[in-house]
């Protein structure tokens, strides 16, 4: 089952939505599965740390985890929002 959440930033800045695969707090979000994105993580290359364009802090470091480039959050900095 996949969940369409918004995920924002701790400052309620909106940072993209996210097809979520299940329930629970957010850990990873692999960059194919990002529909709009608008902080620009998904041009990043690998083991950068995108910013949020709000208050420009880190929000998270993109690695590849399963074969496939992904968003690794910082715990407790994003939060996603069931939409």
């Amino acid at each position: 089952m996949c969940f369409l959440v918004d995920v924002e930033y701790q400052c309620r800045q909106h940072l993209f939505p996210y097809a979520k695969g299940g329930r629970g707090r957010l850990i990873k979000c692999f960059l194919d599965q990002i529909d709009q994105d608008e902080v620009g993580v998904m041009r990043a290359p690998g083991r950068t740390r995108p910013t949020c364009p709000h208050c420009k802090k880190d929000i998270g470091i993109v690695r590849i985890i399963l074969d496939c480039p992904a968003l690794k959050p910082n715990q407790g900095a994003v939060r996603n929002v069931v939409t």
